[in-house]
């Protein structure tokens, strides 16, 4: 065999060994373990199958793609890509058939930078995004004093392009990644906004950006306000930490839960911190493909089984988030207050391919205790109470406001 011919056999391995490890690691989606996860997650991981292929080994399906790619290789009339461009090329293709915005594979360079999302910290931009139900890409929060919101992003905006490279199409993941990057390096993004005539750029210095995960204070009459911005690893103990330093002060007579804009984390901690409010019963549901439904249930000897709760909720509100609101509402436990969470319910697995490349897979989704399906569905608040774009702009916070009314009026 040749040198080119070795070398053209080396990557024809390469890709059906890739292609095939979706397939592979669908099998091994039973008795995973739960893991620290991508913080847009509930996430858990699997053992890493040994995957040895010949040649031989290929599905006979595979026989036209290599008919394609020896045609284009061989007639293209310009420049060709080399073939780890196109080996990721075609990987990509393929989970995008899926038809799953939260299936993706990721590049090794972008795949390293959600490898530090739950530690708290991250560099980036600093603000809080989604797809919407059009696969449009928007700024769900810009973090106060952060660059987004130093460079003007708004809540709603709408991206478009990311360095010149249109995002649409892209799962959410992909298009993260390439906002993501090293801090003081300059992103940047073409904005459509609701009331512009035309598509706009901003260009935003990367920077830094550590998250105060649990935010408390006292509020009026004696009601305690605890703001939980992601479930990363600790999340719950700092939860309760908060809870009993304000019990500290004085008797609660009432507690808010801020999940608004929590795009989720860990499901360990989403069940720890249920455990903190509700001291017995079902907290979610893990139904998989195959297999039986799997249920966690609430431990005793949460610091706050008992004082009057509100939990506020909206469009950002996500995965982990949602499963704590739904057994809050579901058992009773307290009232929702908000607006209509973001619908993802579903659970993936992160697997890190040979290359440092990473596949994300959707293999199970999460319940409510009652069963209500969470994806694509949300949970609707009990007081529905909308927080508009000139609320924002003008400081003023009517859920909030709603929350502490509810609580006084309900003592």
């Amino acid at each position: 065999m040749g040198i080119g011919e070795f070398f053209k056999a080396v990557v024809r391995l390469t890709v059906i060994a890739t292609l095939t490890a979706l397939v592979i690691l669908s099998a091994f989606g039973v008795g995973y373990l739960l893991r620290a996860a991508q913080t847009t997650e509930v996430a858990a991981a699997v053992p890493t199958p040994e995957i040895v292929l010949t040649d031989e080994d290929a599905p006979s399906e595979f026989d036209v793609f290599w008919e394609a790619w020896a045609f284009v290789e061989d007639r293209f009339y310009g420049k060709v890509p080399d073939e780890q461009e196109r080996v990721y090329g075609a990987i990509r293709g393929m989970v995008n058939t899926f038809g799953d915005q939260n299936t993706a594979f990721i590049e090794p360079s972008r795949a390293a930078i959600f490898r530090e999302d739950a530690t708290g910290s991250f560099e980036g931009i600093g603000a809080t995004v989604r797809l919407d139900e059009m696969g449009r890409l928007y700024i769900a929060e810009p973090f106060a004093g952060r660059p987004a919101a130093e460079a003007g992003l708004l809540q709603g905006d709408v991206v478009l392009e990311v360095d010149g490279v249109s995002i649409l199409g892209m799962s959410l993941y992909e298009a993260i990644s390439l906002i993501r990057g090293p801090a003081d390096s300059t992103v940047v993004l073409t904005i459509y906004r609701d009331g512009v005539d035309e598509p706009f750029e901003v260009s935003i210095v990367r920077a830094r950006i550590e998250i105060e995960v649990v935010e408390s204070e006292r509020l009026e009459g004696d009601i305690g306000y605890v703001s939980l911005s992601e479930f990363s690893r600790g999340a719950s103990v700092k939860v309760g930490d908060a809870i009993e330093a304000l019990e500290a002060e004085g008797e609660l007579k009432g507690l808010i839960l801020d999940l608004r804009n929590n795009p989720g984390g860990l499901l360990d901690e989403a069940i720890f911190v249920g455990n903190q409010f509700i001291d017995e019963g079902m907290l979610t549901i893990e139904r998989q493909k195959d297999g039986p439904d799997q249920v966690f249930e609430a431990q005793a000897g949460g610091v706050a089984t008992q004082v009057p709760l509100v939990v506020l909720v909206n469009g950002g509100s996500a995965s982990a988030a949602e499963i704590v609101a739904g057994a809050v509402q579901d058992h009773g436990r307290g009232q929702l207050v908000g607006e209509q969470t973001f619908g993802k319910g579903t659970v993936q697995i992160p697997h890190t391919l040979s290359d440092g490349s990473e596949l994300r897979v959707t293999i199970a989704e999460w319940l409510t205790p009652d069963e209500r399906q969470i994806n694509h569905e949300g949970i609707t608040p009990d007081i529905e109470v909308e927080r508009t774009q000139e609320d924002y702009v003008e400081g003023r916070d009517p859920q909030l406001d709603r929350a502490i009314e509810y609580l006084m009026e309900n003592r």
